[in-house]
């Protein structure tokens, strides 16, 4: 029983890890929207939006972990393997971004024809794709940091931002060599 609270509590830490940096860079998307369009009629999304955007995109990268082949570049050159995941997350995300208004329009009433093009539509618009190209940024610093971190170690990586709480377990890094 034990077993299965320990990987509860590690699956939801890893969630909540997700969700808090994507959370916070989509309310900072959100905070420069309100500012460009500040005096024009345009409706911007809330805040909120952000929010549960972020928690959104924690759970389609938990999905795209699920697959077998997104640790396809474990011993190659870092660079490899964050442009192979940001490359399967962003199609994730925007995988997402035509699921959802698709599935929205069947529940309404709108045949698969219908909901195909009404979810096409939305996806090709240019706010979308905005929103596509900045998800992307985002994701090239997560995965860039996800591998530093695991190719560096957790512990190593936390003395290397927040200094030496504790001991370190390698005892001389490259930052300290200097």
């Amino acid at each position: 029983m034990s077993g299965i609270i320990d990987k509860l509590k590690e699956e939801l830490r890893k969630i909540l890890v997700v969700a808090v940096f994507f959370s916070t860079g989509f309310c900072l998307v959100h905070v420069c929207n309100r500012l460009f369009s500040e005096g024009s009629n345009l409706q911007i999304a809330s805040i909120t939006k952000g929010l549960v955007g972020g928690f959104i995109v924690a759970k389609v990268l938990l999905l795209v972990d699920l697959l077998p082949f997104v640790n396809a570049f474990p011993s190659k050159p870092l660079v490899q393997n964050v442009v192979w995941k940001s490359s399967l997350y962003v199609a994730g995300g925007v995988g997402f971004l035509y699921i959802e208004p698709f599935i929205k329009n069947l529940f309404r009433g709108a045949g698969l024809y219908l909901s195909h093009l009404r979810a096409w539509e939305e996806l090709m618009l240019p706010r979308t794709w905005a929103s596509v190209i900045f998800l992307a940024m985002l994701m090239v610093v997560f995965v860039a940091f996800q591998e530093l971190s695991r190719v560096i170690g957790k512990d190593q990586m936390k003395h290397m931002f927040f200094g030496q709480r504790h001991k370190p377990a390698v005892k001389k890094s490259f930052r300290d060599a200097a």
